[in-house]
């Protein structure tokens, strides 16, 4: 019987599967293709890049999916049910577990950044990190004014702004906090005008022990 043509393969097939093996074989490549939960994906493409502006920051360079979730400097999580993420050190088991980052039960509870050399502006996407209580950015070199959303933020207890940058007057959705609110501290900004009124009428600061807005 005749023998069977065969098409040598061309470069370009060639390359493909070259390119397909490669990314098998690599656990990163399904990382990137898959979608990330709600917060992480908030932190990498929105927080992160606006709290460092146009400089690389060392600290922030930590947050990416290449990084055990643990190692992600300055921040602190919580299971939907609750209970903290136990990343206290090198003994802990999740210290160095890279799935987690791809856990969408897990929320951010804390940003902790204070004298982190933060040289860009506040989020406004903060504001929707449904489980975020603790914001620590101050002693910073953060501009502009505080991003109406933030008081849109469903958990924020306590709030540190101070010895940044920040300047314009202070939206009356800060108040949308108050009924949480233990702290807010803004001193040492350049924040114009005077203290606004509650955005919602029957606001009221129950919780409120610590409001530092002066020089």
């Amino acid at each position: 019987p005749p023998m069977a043509l065969h098409t040598p393969l061309s470069l370009l097939q060639l390359f493909l599967l070259c390119f397909l093996f490669v990314c098998s074989s690599n656990p990163f490549f399904f990382a990137k293709s898959q979608s990330l939960p709600a917060d992480v994906d908030l932190l990498l493409h929105k927080i992160k890049p606006t709290l460092q502006g146009n400089t690389e920051n060392l600290l922030l360079s930590s947050w990416n999916i290449t990084t055990p979730l643990c190692q992600w400097r300055g921040l602190k999580w919580v299971f939907a049910n609750g209970t903290s993420l136990d990343c206290e050190g090198l003994s802990s088991p999740q210290w160095s577990n890279l799935s987690l980052v791809k856990d969408s039960s897990l929320h951010l509870l804390s940003i902790q950044l204070p004298s982190a050399n933060l040289s860009g502006s506040i989020p406004r996407e903060l504001g929707q990190l449904s489980a975020l209580q603790t914001l620590y950015l101050g002693v910073n070199s953060l501009s502009q004014g505080v991003p109406l959303e933030l008081g849109y933020s469903s958990s924020l207890t306590d709030v540190d702004l101070g010895h940044n940058l920040l300047s314009g007057p202070l939206s009356p959705s800060i108040w949308n906090l108050c009924d949480r609110l233990v702290s807010l501290r803004l001193h040492g900004n350049s924040l114009s005008g005077s203290l606004p009124e509650p955005a919602l009428p029957n606001s009221t600061c129950g919780n409120l022990r610590v409001l530092d807005l002066g020089d």
